[in-house]
C-alpha cells in the first residue's frame, strides 16, 4: 500500500506539472511491474522501470489533452481548438454551435435567455443571485453545419452541453457564463471515455463560489462510471449516445441551479450579521507563511491547501499559492472535517511545495488575497459572509 501510494503521489504531481486539466486527471494508470526476489540492483532496476512507465504514461496524457483548449471549442474549419475564434472573448458568452463551415459561434448568454423567454430572466434582471441553466444537444449545435465541414474532432465528439449562468467572479466586478460540454472519446487504452469540458472566458478556478468546482469534479468522478455503462451497452448493439447523456446534463443543470437556491435561503438578519467583526483575509499570506507543518493541510475533496491560523482563521489557498478564501470557524468544526477524512495533513512534498509558491508570491508582490465580505463565527462553525473550505455551506445563522 504504501509503495502504491508513493507512486501515485508522483504520478498525480507529474500530471499537474504537465499542466494537465484538473478535470481529466485519469483514475489510472496501467503499468506492467517486476517484483524481483533477489533484492540488490534489481530492486533498483525494477524501480526505474516503474518510473519509466508513469512518466511515459503522463506523456501520453498530455498529448492526448492537446485537442482540448481550456475554455475552447474545437474549430472544423480550423481543424484545431487553437485557431482565432475558438475561444469566447467576451465572459457572458457561450458557445451557439456550429456556422455552416465549422466555425464556433458565440452568444451572449442573458441575450438568448431573454429571447427564448426563460422563466427566470426576470429575476436575473433585477438582480437576484440566481443561476439561469440551459442543456442543448449535439445534434442541434451542428444543425448549421454542412456536410463538408463536418468531420469528428481528433478526439472528442459534443454530445450535448448545460449552458448556464451568471457567476460571480473572484476580483471582478462582471459576472460570467459558461458551456459546460459532456464530450465523448476514447481512453489511452481504447475505451469509451466522457469528458465534462468547461468552455467559457473565465478559468472556473477564479470563480467567487469554490463549491461549483467540487460540483464538476463530483460529476466527472460519475462519468468515469457511466462511461463504464455506456462501453456495455455500445459492445451490446447500437446506443443512441445522446439519449443516453441527457439525464446526466439533466441532473448538471439542477445541481448549478440548486446552489444558487442554497445560497439564497440566508435570512436578512444572517445577512446584517456578516457585515459585523473583522474579516481574517487580511491574515491569510502572513499566517502561510509562519504556519507549521501541523497547521497545512490538504483537502481531498477540493484539492486544496487549507492553512489554521490563529484564532479560529481558516485559509483555503490553490497548491499554486492563489488565495481562495478566508473563513472563521470553530475547534470542533476543524476537528470534524479532520475526522471525516476531509482534510488531512499535507504530505512533506506538499508542504514544501506550498512554501515555495508562497514565498515567490510574496517576493513578487503578488500576495494580496481575494477581497470578501466582512465575516464572524457562526454557531454553526463557519463564518456567515464566507464560504466552507472543501465546498461545504456555510451554517446560517439562526
Amino acid at each position: 500500500m504504501v509503495a502504491t501510494q508513493a507512486l501515485a503521489e508522483m504520478a498525480q504531481q507529474l500530471l499537474r506539472i504537465e499542466g494537465v486539466d484538473p478535470l481529466a486527471m485519469p483514475r489510472y494508470l496501467e503499468l506492467q511491474l517486476r517484483v524481483p526476489l533477489d533484492l540488490g540492483n534489481d530492486v533498483r532496476h525494477a524501480a526505474g522501470t516503474a518510473v519509466e512507465q508513469i512518466c511515459k504514461r503522463v506523456r501520453e496524457v498530455r498529448e492526448h489533452e492537446k485537442a482540448l483548449r481550456p475554455g475552447a471549442v474545437f474549430s472544423y474549419f480550423a481543424g484545431s481548438s487553437h485557431a482565432e475564434g475558438c475561444r469566447p472573448t467576451e465572459p457572458r458568452h457561450v458557445f451557439d454551435g456550429y456556422s455552416s463551415t465549422g466555425k464556433p459561434v458565440w452568444s451572449d448568454f442573458v441575450t438568448m435567455a431573454i429571447e427564448r423567454k426563460d422563466p427566470l430572466i426576470d429575476r436575473l434582471l433585477a438582480g437576484e443571485e440566481i443561476v439561469i441553466t440551459r442543456v442543448t444537444m449535439g445534434r442541434v449545435l451542428r444543425t448549421q453545419q454542412l456536410a463538408e465541414f463536418g468531420g469528428n474532432s481528433p478526439v472528442f465528439k459534443i454530445l450535448g452541453q448545460v449552458d448556464a449562468g451568471l457567476f460571480k467572479v473572484l476580483g471582478a466586478a462582471g459576472k460570467c457564463a459558461f458551456s459546460f460540454q459532456l464530450l465523448r472519446g476514447t481512453t489511452l487504452e481504447g475505451r469509451v471515455r466522457l469528458r465534462l469540458h468547461a468552455v467559457g472566458a473565465v478559468d472556473p478556478m477564479d470563480l467567487a463560489d469554490p463549491a461549483l468546482m467540487q460540483i464538476l469534479s463530483r460529476f466527472q468522478r460519475r462519468l468515469d462510471t457511466e462511461a463504464m455503462r455506456l462501453q456495455g451497452q455500445s459492445q451490446q448493439g447500437e446506443v443512441d449516445e445522446e439519449s443516453f447523456v441527457l439525464p446526466l446534463l439533466n441532473d448538471l443543470a439542477r445541481q448549478l441551479q440548486s446552489r444558487t437556491r442554497n445560497a439564497g435561503r440566508r435570512t436578512m438578519h444572517g445577512l446584517e450579521r456578516s457585515e459585523e467583526g473583522q474579516r481574517p483575509t487580511s491574515r491569510a499570506y502572513p499566517d502561510a507563511g509562519e504556519a507549521n507543518d501541523d497547521a497545512i493541510l490538504w483537502d481531498l475533496d477540493q484539492g486544496t491547501v487549507v492553512v489554521l491560523g490563529g484564532k479560529g482563521r481558516v485559509h483555503v489557498f490553490t497548491p499554486q499559492g492563489r488565495h481562495v478564501t478566508s473563513v472563521t470557524m470553530q475547534g470542533a468544526a476543524i476537528d470534524r472535517r479532520r475526522h471525516q477524512g476531509r482534510w488531512r495533513l499535507a504530505e512533506p512534498e506538499e508542504r514544501g511545495e506550498f512554501r515555495i509558491q508562497i514565498k515567490r508570491l510574496v517576493a513578487a508582490g503578488q500576495d494580496q488575497p481575494q477581497e470578501e465580505p466582512p465575516a464572524v463565527a457562526a454557531p454553526g462553525g463557519v463564518a456567515p459572509g464566507g464560504a466552507a473550505p472543501g465546498g461545504a455551506e456555510p451554517t446560517p445563522p439562526a
